[in-house]
């Protein structure tokens, strides 16, 4: 009888040490990635918690005393760790919203930034009449996050997105899909590095061009914090030792490739103190510089450009 009193005593030792309330997970989330000097440990523990139990903050944020299921708690312990290891948590929650859309991430594609949306700004600023059917390309597409981002301001416009990667091309093709924007886009595998434009863009003219070129320095690649170094795809990163490489072809490509309309723009994202290079050096192909636009920081992050 003892004996039995002593396994039942047990049972419930073990089931009360595996109880976890949601302010007991997340305090432990917290420590652990305040330990592993996270600066955001508050944040990402709680996106975190939110990602495993599939709810917003607000909702098991204000029953503190609920329990977590063991299964989820485990789960949960293992996204902190990879946090830990610096991870972002775009990845390890295959999501991020930009323009208040929620785009799927990869670990081939960048994590799109508040920077970028500069850009869906100043096409916004020129290209006022929402309801017109605007043709627009974005070259090097990656996640598709700023063609999208368009497609959805713009509701009779269609959009082509063109990448090197086809593991983007799939990513992109997938985020198109999920916000119901597939029958008004196309993605396609192919590079501004081609002489000549794909064969099923050859003969389309669009009056709304945008780009985001891989634009970081030799020696800024070096720099770069350990969550973009180890874990974004390098070849949407380094833009040669000064970091121009990418726009002196994708100059040339447009130049060349003679698929804008007369009254077509060139908005490019680039990178801080770049603007008079990427200006002289787009000059040089016949383009006339219009505007700049700076992001929240007061840095120029896109330039606008239409060919003469």
């Amino acid at each position: 009888m003892e004996k039995f009193f002593n396994l039942c005593k047990n049972i419930c030792m073990i089931k009360k040490e595996q109880q976890h309330t949601v302010y007991e997970t997340l305090s432990e989330g917290k420590d652990i990635l305040k330990n592993a000097d996270i600066d955001t440990f508050d944040l990402d523990s709680r996106i975190l918690l939110s990602y495993i139990l599939g709810m917003e903050h607000h909702l098991f944020i204000s029953n503190p005393k609920t329990i977590v299921p063991t299964k989820q708690y485990k789960e949960y312990l293992k996204l902190i760790k990879r946090r830990v290891k610096k991870e972002p948590i775009a990845q390890i929650t295959k999501e991020k919203e930009f323009w208040a859309l929620p785009f799927k991430i990869t670990k081939h594609t960048l994590i799109p930034r508040p920077d970028s949306e500069t850009l869906i700004e100043g096409v916004k600023s020129e290209f006022k009449d929402i309801n017109a059917p605007h043709k627009i390309i974005d070259l090097g597409t990656g996640s598709g996050c700023l063609l999208l981002a368009l497609l959805s301001e713009y509701k009779n416009a269609t959009g082509v997105g063109i990448d090197i990667s086809q593991n983007a091309v799939k990513t992109a093709s997938q985020n198109a899909k999920k916000l119901s924007f597939d029958n008004r886009t196309q993605i396609l595998k192919y590079s501004w590095h081609n002489k000549l434009p794909h064969k099923k863009i050859k003969d389309v003219k669009f009056n709304i061009i945008i780009s985001n070129p891989p634009y970081i320095t030799k020696n800024d690649m070096k720099k770069l914090n350990i969550d973009v170094k180890k874990y974004e795809p390098h070849s949407a990163l380094y833009g040669g030792n000064d970091g121009l490489t990418e726009y002196r072809k994708l100059a040339k490509s447009l130049y060349y490739w003679n698929i804008i309309t007369p009254k077509g723009k060139v908005f490019l994202e680039i990178g801080k103190g770049q603007e008079n290079d990427i200006k002289k050096i787009f000059e040089a192909f016949g383009f006339k510089f219009l505007h700049y636009f700076k992001d929240l920081n007061g840095i120029i992050r896109v330039i606008e450009l239409q060919k003469e």
